[in-house]
């Protein structure tokens, strides 16, 4: 599986340092924006990935939990994201929003919330370039994993294989060492880590140990 790290579990008085420390291994870096409306956390701004940008030539997915997605959106693609990722109860039209991102030149990704149902987004198969399942409530760190969460990636992947719109699926949320193995056999391509990579003896390591799965 793939790993797209993210910076919320840094040590966030050493940002560049935890960057450099996985650049090697990881294949991009996750970074959650909160505005303390759409859920309750303040959490990273366009300045934030800016220098991320500049530290990094890696993949920058970009995950918007924000109350205006269509504005937010624009002010990341300025400022160096290739990726990001929305979820459709705060778009007001979230074809739209999806449109916008792929028309700038960035991939789209599409967030589906634990209390979402996974077939009703694979309608949106077709504007999407990857799924971010969420396994756990958005905004929340330090949670277990929703146990029905392997399963939606199977349901998830069932769905879009049948309608030809295979696109790749991304796990974030209670990304333990006790749910990957789970989440790999379901056929998750990735997962979102935090403390999995930045809590481990040797990050890069378990970093490899998600590429090895599958």
């Amino acid at each position: 599986m793939k790993a797209y790290v993210s910076l919320w579990s840094a040590d966030l008085l050493d940002v560049g340092r935890a960057i450099d420390l996985v650049s090697d291994a990881a294949d991009g870096f996750h970074i959650d924006v909160f505005d303390g409306h759409n859920v309750e956390e303040l959490l990273f701004g366009p300045d934030f990935v800016a220098a991320v940008r500049a530290r990094t030539e890696l993949v920058l997915d970009v995950h918007l939990n924000v109350t205006d997605p269509d504005y937010w959106a624009q002010r990341f693609i300025d400022v160096g994201a290739d990726m990001i990722t929305v979820q459709s109860g705060a778009c007001p039209d979230v074809s739209h929003t999806l449109g916008s991102i792929r028309e700038a030149g960035l991939q789209a990704s599409l967030g589906i919330e634990t209390h979402e149902s996974v077939a009703d987004s694979v309608a949106l198969a077709a504007e999407v370039d990857r799924f971010l399942l969420m396994g756990t409530a958005i905004g929340v760190k330090g949670v277990s994993q929703d146990p029905a969460t392997p399963q939606r990636v199977l349901e998830l992947r069932s769905h879009t294989t049948a309608k030809q719109q295979d696109r790749p699926i991304f796990v974030d949320g209670g990304i333990r060492a006790e749910t990957i193995e789970r989440l790999a056999a379901a056929g998750a391509d990735g997962v979102i880590p935090g403390s999995l990579v930045y809590g481990a003896p040797d990050p890069v390591a378990a970093i490899h140990h998600l590429h090895s799965l599958r």
